[in-house]
């Protein structure tokens, strides 16, 4: 191995699933220590957690692993409902995830389909 950003051997699948955990804990953290301090503005976890999910989508993509559209797409849905609520703008949260999980479905099968070809 030639170092951290060689994935073309068999321990891809482990660095893909280190980030993975590295994330999770990067979300545990984040969400602890926000909730430590009430006084912050609302919205603040959002832009927290879309800031995680487009952080870790370009580090896949540093590394060579494969793009996740679904981080892609929920991280500037996370981004947009956090920055809409700090800014007092009411951004429907929950319809905006339901659209991220379609778009994310549509794009991982048409991104398949043009591998395929």
């Amino acid at each position: 191995m030639t170092g951290v950003a060689d994935t073309t051997n068999a321990d891809t699948p482990n660095l893909a699933h280190r980030l993975d955990v590295l994330g999770w804990g990067i979300f545990f953290l984040m969400t602890g220590v926000l909730m430590l301090f009430p006084s912050l503005p609302e919205g603040i976890w959002l832009v927290g957690l879309g800031v995680l999910l487009l952080g870790l989508a370009a580090v896949r993509v540093a590394l060579g692993l494969a793009f996740d559209w679904f981080g892609v797409i929920l991280g500037t849905g996370a981004l947009v409902a956090g920055f809409g609520a700090i800014a007092g703008v009411h951004i429907p949260v929950f319809a905006l995830f339901l659209v991220a999980c379609g778009l994310a479905l549509i794009a991982s099968v048409l991104s398949k389909g043009r591998a395929d070809r």
